[in-house]
């Protein structure tokens, strides 16, 4: 896929480190971060200020205090007030959380798709000391201890995830749950991969038994699941990307652009051409 038709923002730090930690403060004025996304996660927590985030194709109002997460290739947009504090934390797929792991897919695979949490200020208390102990470790002259930010990292995901019910209501800790492996392998493959049976293989599990799983969880068959999914980036290009129609089935390797024309409309009721007219003209673009 081109991805260059949204800008993909890469984490830059030490060699080897995945995490980073930013501040977001005072401004002169309004401030727009462009629309973009990441190949690493963030977590966003607002103190103090006013404004909206859009989240693909959802505007999010910023009500501090707040948590907002956004998933790897994920696209947003954040407008915000000039009076906005709060920080960043970044973390790169791979960082070693122990049972943080866990504590991730809950909180960015979360079936209701939500990515906006008020947190009391107690809450927010708590998040913005671990998040200054991630920071000190991080600037150490020295150089940072690997496990020890990444151990602040999981105990901060672990009560973000607690705080918004979603760890509890799984009931995973281990982080071997089917369902949630799966949205993680769809994230990386739905391109090159839509049949249920290569996501069962990888699962060491049976397409209908990987089946029953999503549909479980989710209320859904794991075809709907990959579908969706494809229909997701479809509409991030039609809205984002200054690609045309044809553009954007190349983009998702559909090669014939009168069957990318007809696979939209089945799957969103609408002509690609109509479905973008409709949402630019919605959010202004």
């Amino acid at each position: 896929m081109d991805h260059e038709a949204i800008p993909t923002h890469s984490l830059e730090n030490r060699p080897g480190f995945p995490t980073r930690v930013e501040h977001i403060l005072p401004a002169p004025g309004p401030v727009v971060n462009g629309v973009h996304r990441h190949d690493f996660h963030e977590l966003f927590f607002f103190a103090e200020g006013s404004g909206e985030h859009m989240i693909d194709l959802q505007q999010w109002n910023i009500a501090t205090p707040c948590m907002h997460l956004v998933a790897p290739g994920q696209v947003h947009r954040l407008d915000r007030s000039a009076d906005m504090k709060g920080s960043v934390v970044m973390f790169a797929p791979d960082a070693q959380l122990g049972h943080g792991h866990a504590a991730r897919r809950a909180l960015f695979a979360r079936t209701d798709g939500a990515c906006s949490f008020p947190l009391s200020n107690v809450q927010l208390g708590e998040c913005t000391a671990l998040v200054k102990l991630m920071e000190q470790e991080l600037e150490r002259t020295q150089g940072p201890i690997t496990e020890v930010v990444e151990g602040f990292l999981g105990v901060l995901l672990i009560k973000c995830a607690h705080w918004t019910s979603e760890l509890e209501s799984d009931g995973v800790i281990g982080g071997t749950d089917p369902y949630k492996r799966f949205l993680d392998l769809l994230e990386t493959g739905y391109l090159a991969e839509r049949q249920v049976s290569h996501y069962a293989d990888l699962l060491s599990m049976s397409a209908d038994h990987l089946n029953e799983q999503v549909k479980r969880r989710s209320g859904r068959t794991a075809s709907s699941v990959i579908q969706d999914r494809l229909l997701l980036e479809a509409k991030r290009l039609l809205l984002h990307a200054e690609l045309s129609i044809k553009e954007v089935g190349y983009a998702l390797n559909m090669k014939d652009p009168a069957y990318f024309t007809r696979w939209f409309h089945k799957a969103a009721g609408v002509t690609p051409g109509a479905y973008r007219e409709a949402i630019r003209d919605k959010y202004k673009h």
